[in-house]
């Protein structure tokens, strides 16, 4: 009889764990900074990011991921919405999601190391429209994406995904898709390897092609980190643009204390041909020297750094709007970010 009334109370710690597995989990960001040109002498506090977001099982093989953006150019903008079927050794998500090109475009503001993007993210994804306004495909769009994961024998993933190529929350009717495939090889530690590639068109039936290379090595003091990449897109004639970048960082742990857990010195050199910002202003070429200094507080579940750069710019083939915009100047940045 004891026996008979104490099972359920037995049972009940391994039917919590198994509701626990389905509870939402809940993450959020905020990065902001104040930044100041050496060359005009103007600066500016910017929010840069405010995010929210929730990601969960429903299943033990089917799992969401939601996330908003309150800080694009004072609007709500919905980044990420999709859900996911895991096989055993391949995965298929449908909805809006990275469309897997260049690992430092679809990097979240807590995973970069420097207050700026690289030319990069910032550049490599960009084109004209057939008005002559400068447009950026973004590092999310609305599609299906299949994931082949091949680590459980060699260290290789393998994605391929058809995207509609119109950009954020704009599902357009179309009679073609655009093609994003990726592989990357190399563990959570050591020596990584990626290559990538994008072909179709912009949401103006203009045809665009990317292809990228990535290679790595991450330890666990520091990281060395590089990227090149070129897109090719049709807007009067051909034209080609390519970026690339090197960088790094190496973090010092500091004795528990309640001002920083770590100090990580960074350093970047990235450089751009081709780069168009504004409509009107033309093509530039440039080289970027970024120097940094990296102050981190880790108090779980939150994760913040404080994030102090230095950027020297070598802009060889300036814009014609150089000297009115700051985008190219010289500049010192100070910048936080909290994420949980």
């Amino acid at each position: 009889m004891l026996l008979a009334l104490a099972a359920p109370l037995l049972a009940q710690p391994d039917s919590a764990k198994k509701e626990e597995r389905y509870v939402p989990k809940i993450d959020g960001l905020v990065k902001v900074k104040i930044e100041e040109s050496l060359y005009s002498g103007h600066a500016r506090f910017d929010v840069r990011n405010s995010r929210f977001g929730a990601q969960g099982n429903i299943s033990e093989n089917m799992k969401y991921r939601t996330q908003v953006e309150f800080s694009n150019e004072g609007k709500l903008s919905v980044l990420d919405a999709y859900a996911t079927y895991q096989l055993p050794v391949a995965s298929i998500s449908l909805g809006q999601q990275h469309y897997a090109f260049s690992a430092d475009v679809a990097r979240s503001p807590m995973q970069n190391i420097f207050a700026n993007r690289t030319f990069v993210a910032k550049y490599a994804i960009t084109y004209v429209d057939t008005a002559g306004n400068v447009r950026s495909l973004g590092s999310r769009d609305i599609g299906g994406l299949l994931t082949v994961n091949l680590q459980r024998w060699i260290p290789l993933v393998l994605k391929a995904g058809l995207f509609n190529g119109s950009g954020l929350n704009n599902p357009v009717w179309q009679e073609s898709f655009n093609v994003s495939v990726k592989a990357q090889y190399g563990g959570e530690r050591g020596l990584q390897a990626a290559v990538s590639g994008y072909s179709g068109q912009t949401p103006y039936a203009q045809r665009i092609t990317m292809w990228g290379g990535e290679l790595r090595y991450i330890a666990p003091a520091f990281t060395v980190d590089g990227e090149v990449a070129q897109r090719t897109y049709e807007h009067n004639g051909e034209h080609t643009l390519t970026a690339a970048y090197l960088q790094g960082l190496y973090r010092f742990d500091l004795k528990p204390n309640t001002l920083a857990q770590y100090l990580a010195p960074t350093l970047r050199y990235d450089i751009v041909s081709n780069g168009r910002y504004d409509s009107a202003a033309g093509a530039f070429d440039a080289q970027r020297l970024s120097v940094g200094l990296n102050v981190g507080v880790l108090q779980k579940p939150f994760r913040g750094e404080i994030r102090l750069n230095f950027e020297k710019y070598i802009a060889s083939r300036k814009p014609d709007n150089f000297h009115t915009d700051e985008l190219l100047h010289d500049k010192v940045t100070i910048e936080m970010v909290v994420a949980f």
